[in-house]
């Protein structure tokens, strides 16, 4: 098209722009110009001008840059009530569904075309300013020329044209304009992936007033322009090019785990299927029906699945309704099965990693420094907030460094995210449940040895997880075992699930968007009663442990309010709270219980000693104490032997006076095991 024509195109379009603007947005229009520069946009529902002018519309699609730079003409003809001159953008948002594509989708006749796309943030550059008129001054007369940029090389004049030489010429910094822009890399959502599919990623170019918003872990949708750059292969330029969007519009897509659309059809089905009075059954086996049993283990997962509501507080304080799960097992017991179930094809928001090969930052967040960035820092998402609000399933728990569990601490209570690091400050948000996977630090589970010396993992995180399961190998099931492998080889349907994955998804999806279960007062009360005659028995008699703590409390007003949502209860009943204390009781006696009293004792999960070790500790210390005193030193096998006269077996006072030198309450100062107070 020729220039003139093409002119007078754009002012025919743009005669139309300023009569749709005059038409529905003028108090707008007004509101922006008064609140310039603080306000620089326009922001216009596509919906309003495909109703006023569809073939504008259609315009608009097909040649966005024509149709934006009209836009944005017309605005300029419209008379403000301002004295300086505004430079405001057109944006526009809420694309009907047809152009809307995902990441996967766009193909070659999509360049040039207006679409929108939705994604997770995975990586943002630093707000870094673009060079949008350079101003070129002449080093042989002096004179100034200013040369608009639209390329991503720095384009400079070919001739002066006061000497009309060939240069050189000097880029004048402060005569230039300079635009803010911002890069940023988004993948597709997870909800979008089923099977052995990797998620696609898009780059994104912000400008002016749309960068310097957008973080890590968002979710957004952004409108915008599809363009194509040549890609460049050992410096050689190559005719397959990279897609990027050039972005017009991004607004925040505030979605919950309840991302699957439910229709009209669905609901029907989900709502006949909480009538079921084997609704608890049903669901629960429907989890990994491949692997057998672990029936509590599955009960469990299924609440966590319908999760709690969390709790807002008035004084702006949140309390979490995602719980927490962590199943310690041994070798081949089909623990990571479970895990890759639910993140695979349960969970609509469900992310698998493994901690053998997850760093801290894989894990939470990371400030990178790469290409992407043109060099400088970025930073990038891990895997617990791309799966806010939804599930993180992290196998191999107890195979990460010591430092990297130790950043998971905030996000698994405050769900959040913050780091500090390359002058960067940052909050991501992880609303997520977390289902975790580890084994005994000696390949099978000694029941007579405390959990702490068996896992590879501090009390710390061990108390944040509000369930704690234990698997065994055990003999016994060896023939039960076996018959539902080979059923499962032989006759493959016979592990059909109950409740097919995709209308499991469904309703979960509509319990959570739908249900928000009130605490009834029996209910209430009942928590109230177990939580206090748990505790009563402890305060009454000083040698009986602390059963649980506040701790277990909320873990089960947490599974209480999520077994509501189970059967779409809008009332949290005794039964939901009977449910909620069976599974904290047999999570309490696998993982809380004194082995050498048989009472629970919350501190072997807490503080990683029991209350009877505790003691045994104490009264060694004593015994080191009084023979130092009388010698000066305290021999180990005087120790030893004073011990065993005071009821304390051998080996255990061995491992009292080795932990109380670990824990730096003792020392040797001669190194020939005489040991001294410190």
């Amino acid at each position: 098209m020729e220039a003139g024509a093409q002119d007078l195109e754009v002012g025919d379009t743009s005669a139309k722009f300023e009569k749709f603007f005059r038409t529905y947005y003028s108090r707008e229009i007004l509101r922006v110009a008064h609140g310039y520069p603080e306000e620089k946009s326009l922001v216009v529902n596509f919906e309003d001008l495909d109703k006023y002018d569809i073939t504008l519309a259609e315009e608009l699609v097909r040649s966005p840059d024509a149709a934006i730079l009209a836009a944005e003409k017309a605005l300029k003809n419209i008379d403000l009530p301002v004295d300086t001159p505004v430079n405001i953008h057109v944006r526009f948002e809420n694309l009907p569904a047809t152009y809307k594509l995902l990441i996967r989708d766009i193909r070659s006749e999509d360049v040039g075309k207006f679409l929108a796309v939705e994604g997770i943030v995975r990586k943002s550059t630093d707000v870094r300013p673009k060079l949008v008129i350079g101003a070129f001054e002449c080093e042989r007369c002096g004179s100034v020329m200013h040369i608009s940029q639209d390329r991503n090389k720095l384009k400079e004049p070919f001739l002066c044209e006061s000497c009309e030489r060939r240069g050189p010429f000097k880029l004048s910094v402060q005569e230039s304009t300079f635009v803010d822009a911002q890069k940023i890399l988004i993948q597709e959502s997870l909800e979008d992936l089923r099977g052995g599919e990797h998620q696609k990623q898009l780059t994104i170019f912000f400008e002016d007033d749309l960068t310097g918003k957008i973080t890590p872990g968002d979710r957004i949708e952004i409108v915008g322009v599809l363009r194509a750059a040549r890609k460049r292969f050992k410096e050689k330029q190559s005719r397959v090019f990279e897609i990027f969007l050039e972005a017009n519009s991004v607004k925040y897509v505030e979605l919950d785990f309840e991302e699957v659309e439910v229709t009209k059809e669905d609901e029907k089905k989900i709502t006949e299927l909480s009538k079921d009075p084997l609704v608890y059954e049903k669901i629960r086996d429907s989890i990994a029906p491949h692997i057998y049993g672990y029936s509590d283990i599955k009960e469990a997962i299924m609440y966590q699945l319908f999760s709690s509501p969390a709790l807002e507080l008035p004084d702006g304080g949140r309390i979490r309704g995602d719980s927490h799960i962590i199943i310690m097992g041994e070798p081949a017991t089909g623990k990571s099965e479970i895990l890759q179930y639910v993140a695979k094809e349960l969970a609509p928001r469900g992310v698998y990693a493994s901690g053998k090969g997850t760093s801290a930052a894989g894990l939470t967040a990371a400030a990178i420094k790469d290409e992407f960035g043109d060099g400088g820092w970025t930073l990038e998402a891990g895997a617990l907030v791309l799966a806010d609000k939804g599930i993180a399933c992290i196998d191999e728990f107890d195979k990460m460094e010591t430092d990297d569990r130790g950043a998971m601490h905030e996000a698994m209570e405050q769900q959040s995210v913050s780091i500090a690091k390359a002058g960067m400050l940052a909050t991501f948000r992880a609303r997520c449940s977390i289902l975790a996977a580890a084994n005994p630090k000696y390949g099978r589970f000694d029941e007579y040895r405390a959990i702490s010396e068996q896992v590879n993992l501090p009390p710390t995180i061990l108390s944040r997880f509000d369930l704690i399961f234990f698997v065994r190998d055990i003999v016994e099931e060896t023939r039960e075992v076996a018959k539902h492998i080979l059923d499962t080889v032989v006759s493959p349907t016979s592990i059909t699930p109950k409740i097919e994955p995709e209308l499991l998804r469904k309703y979960i999806a509509y319990a959570r968007q739908n249900i928000l279960p009130v605490l009834a007062e029996d209910a209430r009360n009942r928590i109230e009663q177990f939580y206090v005659e748990m505790r009563e028995v402890a305060r009454e008699t000083e040698d009986i442990p602390i059963p649980m703590t506040a701790r277990q409390l909320w873990a089960i007003i947490r599974i209480a309010r999520a077994a509501s949502r189970v059967r779409l209860g809008n009332e949290t009943t005794v039964e939901d709270v009977e449910r909620a204390i069976r599974l904290v009781k047999v999570s309490l006696k696998q993982a809380g219980v004194d082995m050498e009293t048989g009472r629970v004792d919350i501190d072997k999960i807490m503080v990683g000693v029991t209350k009877s070790q505790r003691d045994r500790l104490t009264h060694v210390l004593d015994i080191i104490k009084e023979l130092e005193k009388e010698y000066g030193t305290a021999k180990k096998s005087e120790i030893i032997e004073r011990a065993v006269q005071e009821g304390i077996p051998e080996r255990e006072a061995e491992k009292a006076i080795e932990k109380l030198r670990l824990d730096g309450h003792i020392y040797d100062p001669m190194r020939d095991e005489r040991y001294k107070v410190v």
